[in-house]
């Protein structure tokens, strides 16, 4: 089943630690939903178009049908004419003839750029619409591969701040607490591993918010690790 903007509009996910903010999340989603109906909208727009021009080629291929049943058929009379008449008619056929190969000309000419027109829309609506749907899959590319370097930068991130806690200075600075610091080098360790774990997982989806990359996490001499944002420091 083809994903909605409704489904996009409802879907949740479930709360975990030092998981996205809920608030940024809900409304990056709901600028999806906007740019997703609007993508619906006008692909919709574009199946009518075609449809619309595949109905007029349909209704221009009849008529030159008609038209050559009828060039037919005037063939025939002049036919008949021509054999039963006499001097007289036969410079009667001879115009109506030349009066029948006129219209047929025109006749033709006419189907064949009608034809050629409604070929020319048919074209220029399927055109669009591939630019359209490649557009998009740029768009969602770029996407995932910006959320892709922020997880990376985040993770050298946390990287760093633990082999700054495991520096001798760090240690020399909190001998009297040694009992807290080994707890919070466990800590965290498993905090750094469960993101190296998440990074084996799949890719991360186009709808999911981007986190404050000016975030990012210290170790207090109490022992407790705390998310710290450039905004509170200034």
């Amino acid at each position: 089943m083809a994903l909605t903007p409704l489904d996009i509009q409802n879907k949740t996910f479930q709360t975990k630690m030092r998981g996205y903010e809920k608030d940024e999340v809900d409304d990056f989603l709901d600028l999806i939903v906007r740019d997703y109906e609007d993508s619906v909208q006008k692909n919709r727009e574009l199946e009518k178009a075609l449809k619309h021009a595949e109905e007029k080629l349909e209704y221009f291929n009849e008529l030159k049908d008609a038209l050559n049943q009828s060039i037919i058929v005037a063939q025939d009379t002049a036919d008949k004419v021509k054999t039963s008449a006499s001097k007289e008619s036969e410079v009667i056929v001879t115009s109506a003839q030349n009066k029948a190969d006129e219209m047929i000309a025109k006749a033709e000419k006419r189907a064949d750029a009608l034809t050629l027109a409604a070929e020319e829309k048919a074209k220029e609506v399927l055109t669009e619409a591939t630019e359209n749907a490649r557009q998009l899959a740029v768009e969602t590319n770029d996407l995932k591969k910006k959320t892709r370097v922020f997880h990376n930068s985040l993770l050298l991130m946390l990287e760093t701040q633990l082999n700054q806690v495991k520096s001798p200075e760090w240690d020399e600075i909190l001998a009297p607490f040694s009992s807290y610091v080994q707890d919070s080098h466990q800590v965290i360790r498993e905090v750094l591993a469960k993101e190296l774990d998440n990074e084996n997982e799949s890719e991360v989806n186009s709808s999911q918010a981007v986190v404050n990359e000016t975030d990012y996490t210290v170790l207090e001499a109490d022992g407790k690790v705390v998310r710290v944002s450039d905004n509170e420091n200034n």
